[in-house]
């Protein structure tokens, strides 16, 4: 990873243990505390400050492959994101991409219609009419994004906006301090990216209340299905889910729980 650190990033690795909501928080593998733990209050503080209804944070990896939700401040941003994963389009996934904030004060505007036609309908659809999405960058690279929104139009004031950029910022220094913290724990002597390995394994033992490590549990089985690669089984799983009007979550436990082979419904399609 670039910047203050050359130890490597959570967002290197195929997702991490999550913040957990208020009733507790996931512990990871090396110590008494998560890689993001702080990340909830975070969220719960910025709600308050930019005058918001809602909000959360996601990790990425660069490829953006791996999307792992971290913390939601109610089923509502759970769902923004949620979209987004599944349709691969968003002001959340153009803001880690570009590294730079994302304002719609107006989903209806041509501006979000334009760029994100089904995401924009989708999510009005759920009661969304504005979202802000600012990236998560520390020391040049991104890890992140912090998503918020609202129910009504308008724009975010200028207290409100600066409140953001400011714990967007906070987002990535604690994430930063946390994993830090976590590798200098670990002795495991394959370094930051066993580390992250570690991460993701128990990540599968023991998912946090937002985790999709089962939704990469499901691509890779349905890659074995299918015969395609991982990233092409992840699409697969995207695209049944958005056809059949359920989430992704919902399609991936069929998966695992083998109530749902995806090689069968490519074989009907073929029919």
């Amino acid at each position: 990873m670039n910047g203050t650190s050359d130890r490597g990033s959570p967002a290197d690795g195929e997702g991490a243990v999550p913040d957990q909501p208020k009733a507790g928080s996931t512990k990871n593998v090396a110590g008494n505390t998560s890689v993001f733990t702080g990340v909830s209050q975070l969220c719960d503080t910025v709600v308050r400050l930019s005058g918001v209804d809602g909000a959360a944070v996601a990790l990425l990896t660069r490829s953006s492959r791996v999307r792992d939700l971290v913390y939601a401040t109610d089923a509502t941003a759970q769902q923004i994101d949620e979209l987004q994963f599944t349709l691969g389009e968003g002001p959340c996934l153009d803001a880690y991409h570009h590294h730079d904030t994302q304002l719609l004060p107006d989903l209806r505007d041509s501006a979000a219609t334009g760029r994100w036609p089904v995401f924009a309908g989708e999510a009005l659809d759920i009661g969304v009419r504005s979202v802000f999405a600012f990236p998560v960058v520390e020391g040049g690279t991104p890890l992140g994004v912090l998503e918020l929104y609202r129910r009504t139009a308008g724009a975010l004031a200028v207290d409100e906006l600066n409140a953001a950029l400011t714990i967007a910022a906070t987002a990535a220094f604690t994430v930063r301090q946390n994993w830090d913290e976590y590798l200098a724990r670990t002795d495991d002597a394959g370094g930051a990216d066993a580390a992250a390995e570690n991460l993701s394994q128990a990540q599968v033992d023991l998912p946090g209340a937002f985790s999709r490590s089962q939704v990469y549990l499901a691509s890779g089985m349905a890659a074995v299905q299918l015969g395609i690669p991982a990233g092409q089984a992840l699409d697969r799983l995207r695209a049944y889910s958005y056809q059949h009007g359920r989430s992704i979550k919902d399609v991936s436990d069929d998966v695992v729980a083998r109530r749902l082979n995806l090689r069968d419904e490519a074989d009907l399609e073929d029919t």
